[in-house]
């Protein structure tokens, strides 16, 4: 989406050292990469790409090695097959048509409108809950591009901040800056608990309930399972300054 600043993000795939405190980090924001990328309006060469038998496998083996709960992590495996399972069988006119149906359609009665604010508040409190979003953006040293014409509590927004923030406490491990890891662990716990988890559990109880049938909802069910270990594995104390030197 590029709604805002960030640095240069690597593949879906299995990292050198995945028992490292930085490739842990580094395993977490290639995750939210692809989940922004799948919930963004798909064109022709993305549905073809998430179809591929390896783009398949790499995101099952991220999936598998998610720290945290050992049922979040299975969830989100069955409910990636179930979603890519359900794209195989369908063309891309299809899947397009299957997104707007969930994300954009009949407006103003959108199924799950994929922006934070509408899911987590009353209406009278939507513009202060964008402009908190857009403020966590801010204090945590991020800031939306110029020009970029959404909202910033949409779930691919939220889910970029989450890829800097993690592509920052991997910089700061391969650095061996524990100061900077920690912080950077902080404020990805902090986002996800005051913003981005809520907003996932609810976009993804609403889709069940209102389109059972449409293949985003089981994307939807990956993201929420995704985040559940996401905040268990940013629950646990980040490494030690002695650790992060001791890393290969």
């Amino acid at each position: 989406m590029d709604a805002v600043t960030s640095r240069a993000r690597g593949p879906l795939g299995p990292s050198a050292d995945p028992a490292g405190a930085a490739d842990a980090a580094l395993d977490r924001a290639r995750l939210c990469h692809f989940l922004e990328l799948a919930l963004a309006h798909p064109a022709e060469a993305g549905v073809t790409h998430l179809c591929a038998d390896d783009t398949a496998a790499a995101l099952l083996d991220a999936l598998d090695r998610l720290p945290g709960p050992d049922e979040a992590r299975g969830a989100a495996g069955d409910a990636a097959l179930r979603f890519v399972a359900a794209l195989r069988g369908r063309d891309y006119a299809g899947v397009e048509a299957d997104y707007i149906a969930m994300f954009a359609a009949n407006y103003p009665l959108v199924p799950c409108p994929p922006y934070g604010s509408l899911f987590v508040v009353d209406e009278a409190k939507r513009l202060d809950e964008m402009l908190a979003v857009k403020a966590f953006f801010h204090d945590s040293g991020v800031d939306l591009s110029e020009g970029y014409d959404d909202l910033p509590d949409h779930v691919c927004v939220e889910l970029e901040l989450m890829q800097i923030l993690a592509f920052r406490e991997h910089a700061a491990a391969e650095a061996g800056d524990a100061v900077a890891v920690a912080d950077a662990r902080r404020l990805q716990g902090a986002f996800l608990d005051r913003f981005l988890q809520p907003f996932a559990d609810k976009m993804a109880s609403v889709a069940l309930r209102m389109l059972p049938d449409n293949p985003y909802v089981h994307l939807l069910d990956v993201l929420r399972r995704v985040l559940v270990c996401h905040r268990a594995d940013l629950a646990a104390p980040a490494l030690s300054s002695r650790s992060l030197e001791n890393q290969p």
